[in-house]
């Protein structure tokens, strides 16, 4: 048997966001200063992945997220 999680638009729109950000932040650098810069969004963007699961997580089982 497979279940989901259940579809929260607020999530979706913070999961977009998140995306948004990532690649908005390395919008017309190049070279060095990309590499620098995409590590360090690269890194936001999972942390910020990351509170979105928990908080999908948090809402299938009806808890509240850590936080």
């Amino acid at each position: 048997m497979t279940t989901s999680a259940p579809h929260d638009p607020a999530l979706e729109e913070r999961t977009r966001q998140a995306w948004s950000t990532y690649r908005d932040g390395l919008t017309d650098l190049s070279g060095r200063r990309y590499d620098d810069a995409e590590a360090e969004a690269w890194d936001l963007l999972q942390d910020a992945l990351g509170q979105i699961e928990a908080d999908r997580a948090a809402s299938h089982t009806g808890g509240d997220s850590p936080g």
